[in-house]
């Protein structure tokens, strides 16, 4: 796959690596799962204490446990300043590989990961919302 954009700043943190031409909606729920996107979430509708799953395809582990506890947060990531990341209320102890892995709930996109916020959120994991996608590197998530 090849790198086509990436964004670090006001619209959260994403890189898109693919093609350039139209691909499917479809993500991984588990590693057997692949599931069709129905919708996108409005990043004006998400809100504190909704439930959002996340699925790392490195980790290979799929969570629902946690909730929304911020639906925009700033914070540095190696020096970079980082906007509009929504923080969740804990961590799914996510590992190296899980970044850029898909947060949903049933067939819904949410978003993808970021991680955490080093040094001062390192107990709470982000995420850079799919709405904000088209702001941060010019493409929609199809639906």
């Amino acid at each position: 796959m090849a790198h086509q954009a990436e964004h670090r700043g006001e619209w959260g943190d994403v890189e898109w690596k693919g093609s350039a031409q139209q691909e499917p909606d479809d993500f991984y729920a588990t590693a057997t799962e692949i599931r069709d996107v129905t919708d996108v979430e409005n990043w004006t509708n998400l809100s504190v204490n909704e439930a959002v799953c996340q699925y790392g395809r490195a980790s290979n582990q799929r969570s629902c446990s946690l909730d929304i506890q911020d639906v925009s947060q700033e914070c540095s990531i190696d020096g970079v300043t980082t906007d509009r990341l929504v923080m969740m209320n804990g961590t799914n102890n996510g590992i190296d590989g899980d970044s850029g892995g898909g947060w949903s709930f049933a067939t819904v996109a949410y978003g993808s990961d970021v991680g955490w916020c080093f040094p001062t959120f390192t107990d709470n994991d982000v995420w850079s919302v799919a709405d904000l996608y088209q702001e941060a590197i010019g493409v929609t998530v199809r639906q």
